[in-house]
């Protein structure tokens, strides 16, 4: 399975949409779009919905890690939503959910 990423813009706030799966093969396409995403809307706060992700891997969550943190230099946020009771104990697990905030729905 692939990796998607749906970029939204509204009321001022970037909404990634994640779907499919994010591991070691999808990884690069993931930090570009991350990329992408953070030059078009560069003082955008940012909501990531991992809800339609089948996979998230360490890596990946280090990538999200990442992105949350250079977000965070830019004086800007990102919230992660995820109702997925798989893939918020893998956040828990981390601590990733400790330095970014997780909520259930946006």
């Amino acid at each position: 399975m692939q990796l998607r990423v749906e970029t939204i813009f509204n009321e001022g706030v970037a909404v990634l949409r994640l779907s499919g799966e994010i591991s070691l093969s999808t990884l690069p396409y993931l930090s570009d779009m991350l990329n992408k995403a953070t030059q078009e809307h560069p003082n955008a706060p940012f909501v990531v919905n991992v809800n339609d992700l089948s996979m998230l891997d360490d890596a990946g969550i280090g990538i999200l890690m990442g992105f949350a943190g250079k977000l965070r230099s830019a004086h800007t946020s990102c919230v992660v939503v995820c109702s997925q009771v798989g893939i918020r104990s893998r956040l828990a697990a981390t601590g990733f959910d400790l330095a970014v905030s997780v909520v259930d729905d946006a």
